[in-house]
């Protein structure tokens, strides 16, 4: 099963960046992307660690499920925006488990429920009946309990398991006829564009700090500054804070004795990522997570690559 596990996460990546950052790039993209896929293959085989198969409980499904719905339902018809209802689940899901009834606390609630989230961003442009999003979401809360022993502390593994989970469902929407065309991609003005590099950069730092200095644990250091963010910031912006937090939840561990310089450098990337992101069908839940997945594993890619060539020095 552990093989099974690694196969299948470096099958979705691939996956995902290929349809994302090279299939349509022009060749000058096409080089630079493909030399940072080789930077990410690094990082994958130094950093994801696949330890032995969770335990499947009905728990995590069920809780992923429900926040699929709800980030559905409530984006959908428009009383808050994706981001925003996101964010919401998180910082729900974080509370109840850090300062909620006694019940809740100690128990893994806020990562089904963060999770589920993620399948429930899919647009209805790809995913319209909302039985294939709540299929989205129960299969990404059974994928992370498969993955419990998985990717330990890597940024972005919540949204990667969501993308997989939703491109799963696409690919059975799509053999039964129920697949849509697509959500169009956003074009960024130039000034929209220094603004997710700002945010980008930022949120990796605010995340860090709030999940690990100041021990609140890292779904609700990213989901509760990402929804104070996305009231204030308009969605392209949000998305990108909410993006970029993703990579700040990667383990200290991870990171090194020199986090901030690695933060700022996998942020940098997750903003390029997002600014020339182009898959052929828009709107799947969990790009975000996976974005910063490959933000993430570059980063770490690269250094181990140094590191190796330090030694044989």
């Amino acid at each position: 099963m552990t093989w099974a596990l690694t196969v299948l996460m470096a099958g979705g990546l691939l996956l995902f960046f290929g349809d994302a950052f090279l299939i349509g790039s022009s060749p000058l993209l096409l080089l630079a992307f493909a030399a940072i896929g080789l930077l990410v293959v690094a990082g994958f085989v130094h950093h994801a660690e696949h330890g032995p198969a969770g335990r499947l409980h009905p728990a995590p499904v069920l809780l992923a499920a429900i926040a699929a719905l709800g980030v559905m339902g409530i984006s959908r018809v428009g009383l808050l925006s994706v981001e925003q209802a996101t964010a919401l689940v998180g910082t729900a899901g974080g509370l109840a488990e850090r300062w909620g009834p006694s019940p809740l606390r100690n128990r893994a609630v806020a990562a089904p429920l963060y999770c589920g989230a993620f399948a429930g961003m899919t647009s209805e442009l790809v995913l319209g009946h909302p039985g294939w999003v709540l299929l989205a979401g129960a299969l990404a809360g059974m994928l992370l309990a498969l993955l419990s022993n998985s990717w330990r502390g890597i940024g972005g593994k919540l949204g990667t398991t969501a993308f997989l989970a939703v491109a799963a469902t696409s690919a059975l929407a799509l053999s039964m006829g129920a697949i849509g065309p697509g959500a169009p991609l956003y074009a960024y003005s130039q000034a929209e564009g220094v603004g997710v590099l700002i945010a980008a950069v930022l949120s990796p730092l605010v995340t860090q700090t709030l999940s690990f200095r100041y021990q609140l644990g890292v779904v609700l250091g990213s989901s509760l500054p990402s929804l104070l963010l996305a009231v204030l910031l308009p969605p392209p912006l949000a998305a990108a804070w909410l993006g970029g937090s993703f990579v700040g939840m990667t383990s200290p561990e991870r990171l090194g004795p020199r986090p901030l310089p690695v933060l700022v450098a996998m942020g940098l990337l997750f903003a390029m990522f997002s600014l020339y992101f182009q898959p052929g069908l828009g709107g799947i839940g969990g790009d975000l997570g996976a974005t910063a997945a490959v933000s993430v594993f570059a980063v770490l890619g690269a250094r181990a690559l140094l590191s190796a060539l330090r030694r044989r020095r």
